[in-house]
């Protein structure tokens, strides 16, 4: 077959630019950041690299990687990217040999472990931190990464060998055990460790109480905070910690306040009584990326309440605003969110009474953000995930969001469309494997 002059120069030039831009994708392709996945069936990190083009995962030579504790439930990363802080919930369990009070609760293999991001993203074990309380189920750094906190279900409590048991099964008041639950069983209040973080080595140091001393005028080592702490969250000036219930005021899902100094990690009580929020229960305390407006799910009403932080902390709630009825999701139990960086849109992780990989029934519900901060779901409203997500982000690029789903053990990546706030699929690939049983995860712009 010939071809006219001008034919062989159109089918040149084809050629020419599909060569062109199959070159230029694959010269622009680049790891634009890496993710790390906790999973609580085998204590693993999953760790991927995120890919520019696509926000296809691609995993990390050497993942997964063992947490070095059990039940990792969180992870985090330095502010300079180049540390990842897991936090290791542990094994609860009941009556140690070491006391022999009935009802203590200890926790087993519970701890805070430092890995530093080396190249390629791999994971490197550095150290491990023990919280002062027992029960740790949530962490956060300081918007500064100076300081990490973590908060503890349990304060310290001296057991019958003064070993720091947290007693939760006694049925008469003791030292150090001043909240009573339900079924009239006493335990102490939850609590904040404060560490300093070296920003060049990711070590941590212990932040003593400079307000609280002991019988034997000794700082507390922990800032204690209500009977029945959920979640909590920094937004700089301040750490606000969501709580079930006030055994003394009777008043049940509330937040206190904390002043937070950027300096020395010291927090401060800012109010006389908690703020008492409404809700009938409280999955996550989490705000936008501005921190201009604060967010508590309710999973049982299946509301999102929406507040701005006034003077000392105090929260005010979004007026004709808030609560707002999650009514979209055909999933329910709203359970994690997260904005995107110009705090124009919030997503929040609906995780559903999933039960299994067949029967998925979670999805993602999607806001715009006014000025004023109402919310009003986007178009469309709702996007698929996998099964139970637990948590829900933003790559650091900020073009992908990912969730990671506990059920089905898998990472579920859509496009952000920031004009729309649209979640489209992903090309190529959108849903990815990982470790089994995902708790958490968390991104790292920190490549080189």
């Amino acid at each position: 077959m010939k071809f006219k002059k001008s034919g062989q120069i159109v089918l040149a030039l084809a050629v020419s630019l599909g060569l062109g831009f199959g070159l230029t994708s694959c010269a622009n392709d680049y790891t634009v950041a890496y993710l790390y996945v906790t999973g609580a069936q085998y204590n693993q990190i999953g760790a991927f690299k995120i890919s520019d083009n696509t926000g296809n995962l691609s995993t990390v030579p050497g993942s997964p990687f063992g947490s070095s504790g059990t039940n990792p439930t969180r992870a985090l990363v330095s502010a300079t990217g180049r540390y990842l802080y897991v936090l290791n919930a542990g094994t609860p369990t009941l009556n140690d040999p070491k006391d022999d009070t009935p009802g203590n609760t200890t926790y087993q293999s519970d701890n805070i472990t430092v890995f530093s991001v080396g190249g390629n993203g791999t994971l490197a074990y550095q150290q491990t931190y023990q919280s002062q309380g027992s029960g740790a189920t949530r962490f956060a750094l300081s918007q500064n990464g100076g300081f990490l906190y973590v908060l503890d279900k349990y304060s310290p409590a001296a057991g019958k060998d003064g070993a720091g048991y947290p007693l939760t099964g006694s049925t008469t008041p003791m030292a150090g055990m001043t909240c009573q639950d339900s079924s009239g069983v006493y335990h102490p209040t939850g609590d904040i460790t404060v560490f300093s973080v070296d920003g060049n080595t990711g070590r941590l140091s212990l932040v003593t109480n400079s307000q609280l001393t002991d019988s034997q005028g000794k700082p507390y080592t922990y800032f204690p905070v209500g009977c029945g702490p959920i979640d909590f969250i920094s937004t700089g000036a301040y750490v606000l910690t969501a709580d079930t219930s006030d055994p003394v005021t009777g008043n049940k899902f509330t937040v206190y306040a904390y002043s937070a100094s950027g300096s020395t990690g010291q927090l401060t009580v800012t109010q006389n009584a908690e703020f008492v929020t409404g809700a009938q229960s409280i999955s996550t305390i989490g705000a936008s990326a501005s921190k201009s407006f604060i967010y508590i799910l309710d999973p049982l009403q299946n509301y999102i309440w929406s507040y701005t932080v006034g003077a000392n902390g105090l929260l005010a709630p979004v007026t004709n605003g808030s609560p707002t009825l999650n009514a979209k999701t055909v999933a329910g139990n709203p359970i994690a969110l997260t904005t995107d960086s110009k705090s124009g849109f919030l997503y929040v992780a609906n995780a559903g009474p999933s039960s299994g990989v067949g029967q998925a029934n979670s999805d993602i519900t999607g806001y715009t953000i006014a000025g004023n901060g109402v919310l009003s779901p986007t178009a469309p409203p709702t996007f698929p995930t996998g099964s139970s997500p637990q948590c829900i982000i933003e790559d650091p690029s900020n073009q992908f969001v990912f969730t990671a789903d506990h059920d089905s053990s898998t990472v579920t990546g859509k496009v952000l469309q920031p004009g729309s706030g649209n979640l489209t699929d992903m090309r190529r690939k959108t849903t990815f494997p990982t470790v089994g049983n995902p708790t958490w995860c968390v991104a790292d712009s920190h490549t080189d």
